[in-house]
């Protein structure tokens, strides 16, 4: 539905095409792929407000802004500048737990910054192409803000980024197609269904159209030009029947974080080498192919040696054969820019140094995230 002007009557809440689902006993299916759904954990200890969406990125765990505007959250470790908790902001309580996050929907139109904002996150899983999913999230305006529809979840294969801080264009698999909210209501839960048709990783909530064509409606005491919700409790399972997920052998490396170090388990050198052994094509390809799947991940690769040889030699050492993976990656494609190396030399053995299987388990290779 269309709609270019105010709807000052209030109308209740339908989700027209959604149902709520409830499972049955079925373990599989109660499985929530969203790490860290009711922004409970944090990366850094919380202390103010924010005005940069990368201050958001760097507070909350697994959860980022993936445009230049700037999400919220709410916890009793967060203060609220006074002029906004004037205009309602933090005046409402999480649905669950100590935290909810917030985001504004509505009001490019009038001028506001950051007039859209999203929320995004790394799934548990890829989701299995073919399989049903049922997704819910919880809702609620603030209190001087208008009611919009069009909030809605975008699942997507690649990590999103933008650089905007006003709508970002997407069709969402999952959206609240009638207004969310009325001026009595509290959290309103969000639901839909839809199969996957791609093995998406991603899942981002926030307002995909224009305000031209987001209804609004406008109660007695909503006086803020924009539209603001809080967000809660978010949840994606599989619905019955579940179907097997085909052999990924990038599986071992979910889930996808920054500075998550990967050990190249069957990328080892022979003593006193930094070059690259046969046996190490397979996992070099799956590097490869994990590199290309993620096509803004950046990482940091170390080397390692074992303890025989002087410090300094082996932090040289260690440092080639960091490079000659990273040259490796280079020659087959991967961008120069998304790379770096550093060799860490015998400092960080991860077997004992007194065999000659633990010395060869130590002349190894692995990469940190540096960014997702």
């Amino acid at each position: 539905m269309h709609c270019n002007s105010i709807i000052y009557k209030l109308s209740i809440l339908c989700l027209s095409g959604f149902t709520t689902v409830l499972f049955g006993q079925d373990k599989s299916s109660e499985v929530n792929l969203v790490p860290n759904s009711g922004f409970e954990e944090f990366s850094i200890l919380p202390s103010g407000w924010f005005y940069k969406g990368e201050d958001f990125t760097a507070l909350i765990k697994d959860w980022s802004s993936p445009t230049e505007a700037s999400p919220d959250l709410y916890n009793g470790l967060i203060n609220v500048p006074p002029t906004w908790k004037q205009k309602g902001f933090g005046n409402q309580y999480p649905r669950s737990g100590r935290t909810m996050a917030g985001i504004t929907v509505f009001g490019c139109n009038e001028g506001k910054p950051h007039c859209r904002e999203y929320i995004h996150v790394n799934l548990g899983e890829p989701m299995v192409e073919g399989q049903a999913y049922y997704v819910e999230f919880w809702a609620m305006p603030l209190e001087t803000g208008l009611l919009v529809n069009n909030i809605g979840v975008y699942f997507s294969v690649e990590r999103m980024r933008e650089r905007t801080d006003r709508e970002v264009r997407k069709l969402p698999q999952v959206l609240a197609t009638n207004v969310v909210g009325n001026e009595q209501s509290g959290w309103t839960r969000i639901t839909g269904e839809f199969t996957a048709t791609f093995p998406y990783r991603y899942l981002t909530i926030g307002n995909f159209d224009t305000d031209e064509n987001t209804m609004v409606i406008q109660g007695e005491d909503r006086t803020q030009p924009f539209g603001y919700y809080y967000i809660d409790d978010i949840s994606v399972q599989k619905r019955p029947p579940i179907i097997e997920a085909p052999e990924d052998e990038l599986a071992d490396w979910y889930p996808i974080e920054e500075d998550k170090t990967i050990r190249l388990n069957e990328v080892l050198f022979d003593y006193d080498k930094s070059s690259i052994r046969l046996d190490a094509e397979r996992e070099l390809k799956k590097l490869l192919k994990f590199l290309s799947e993620y096509p803004t991940m950046e990482i940091e690769v170390t080397g390692h040696t074992d303890n025989t040889g002087g410090f300094e030699y082996n932090m040289r050492l260690s440092t080639r054969r960091a490079r000659a993976i990273v040259q490796y990656l280079i020659d087959n494609g991967i961008e120069a820019d998304r790379l770096s190396y550093l060799g860490y030399g015998n400092t960080r053995p991860i077997a004992t140094n007194e065999t000659e299987s633990g010395r060869q388990k130590n002349r190894r290779v692995e990469f940190r995230i540096r960014r997702v």
